[in-house]
């Protein structure tokens, strides 16, 4: 069973509770296997590569002589290219037989940042993990984990998979297997998940964990410096142009929206990472308080929204589109065109809005 909390609860977690027998199980199963593959979502960003990455590091410290890979289901973007230990990630989209085939020989498998298998993206992959008959593990902190898994570990209340492989290695005694290196990786995720601190980070027992990584040897300066200055010119063009082009706000619903087809994104020569932080620019006028950015990405239109204050922005991620996230920061996909997902949520926006004025 995952333990889940309440929607209310989120942001708000100080402690929580990694049950005894699901902490041994899960050590029984690592030293049971002697081939580990370990999954992150599709694009994975900050959170999904240093919560695997560190883990792999802290697993293969541990049993030098087992075999653990770590297989990302897309190629890294180029703002995270500097993570340590990228260069030990096995990548589907170029290496699609070599990573079918690692999961098939695999003995434990676990999943790692998203809460459906679905989240894999590619059907080979998924269909891979769905008939393997290894052992998995669920390692998440996003709402609503799917069934099926040996070991699950579930708390949508922490701010990130980062912080909970933290609490999980710290709890099974581990820590001294925590490298400099893993230290920044898992840093570097719940840098990136809270918005450099800005959302999903409000309870204090954060803070001691991230002085625990800090004395780990985390090297908070520079995954700053990396984040912060080593863009592309592309980039900068691309937040011009959607701020003079393409943004639309809404005084009376104090929201804005933009949109970036794939056509836009080719001609301005940016790729879905040089959008990071994007959609956190309209959050910087007084009087807009909640803010989504709408891009057409494969085959599926993504959305990203932030707000302020205690405006939920899961709850329209959750209603409009079985998305979720953090109360100011959230994701969704939609399965048709930009402009019904636009319309969608300006829809559940102003119902979320009418409800909170009669509450």
């Amino acid at each position: 069973m995952c333990d889940l909390y309440n929607m209310n609860e989120i942001n708000s977690v100080t402690e929580i509770n990694l049950p005894k027998q699901s902490l041994e199980r899960l050590r029984d199963l690592v030293v049971t296997s002697s081939r580990i593959v370990i999954l992150p979502h599709t694009a994975p960003d900050g959170d999904a590569l240093g919560s695997t990455l560190a883990l792999r590091s802290v697993l293969q410290s541990l049993h030098p002589d087992k075999n653990i890979c770590v297989i990302s289901p897309d190629l890294v973007e180029q703002y995270l290219g500097w993570m340590p230990e990228v260069d030990k990630l096995l990548h589907y989209t170029t290496s699609s037989d070599e990573a079918i085939a690692a999961i098939a020989e695999a003995d434990l498998l676990i999943h790692m940042d998203h809460n459906q298998r679905s989240r894999l993206r590619y059907q080979p992959l998924v269909e891979a993990v769905t008939k393997s008959s290894a052992q998995s593990i669920l390692i998440d902190h996003h709402l609503y984990p799917e069934a099926g898994f040996a070991v699950c570990f579930s708390y949508p209340g922490i701010s990130s998979t980062c912080e909970l492989v933290l609490r999980l290695v710290q709890a099974l005694g581990w820590q001294e297997y925590i490298s400099p290196a893993s230290a920044t990786l898992l840093l570097t995720g719940i840098v990136t998940d809270t918005g450099r601190f800005m959302y999903g980070c409000f309870a204090p027992d954060l803070y001691h964990r991230v002085s625990d990584l800090l004395s780990l040897g985390a090297d908070y300066g520079y995954i700053i410096d990396r984040l912060s200055y080593h863009g592309r010119i592309e980039q900068l063009r691309a937040q011009g142009y959607v701020l003079h082009e393409k943004l639309e706000v809404y005084p009376e619903l104090r929201a804005a929206c933009f949109v970036l087809t794939q056509e836009e994104m080719q001609r301005l020569g940016v790729s879905k990472g040089d959008t990071e932080g994007l959609v956190n620019l309209p959050l910087s006028v007084e009087g807009i308080d909640c803010s989504c950015f709408i891009r057409e990405d494969r085959g599926q239109i993504k959305l990203s929204f932030r707000s302020t204050g205690d405006f939920p922005v899961n709850e329209i991620a959750s209603r409009g589109f079985s998305g979720g996230g953090h109360l100011n920061a959230s994701g969704a996909e939609h399965y048709g065109s930009i402009e019904e997902a636009k319309n969608i949520y300006l829809y559940q926006l102003k119902c979320l809005i009418e409800e909170r004025k009669k509450s």
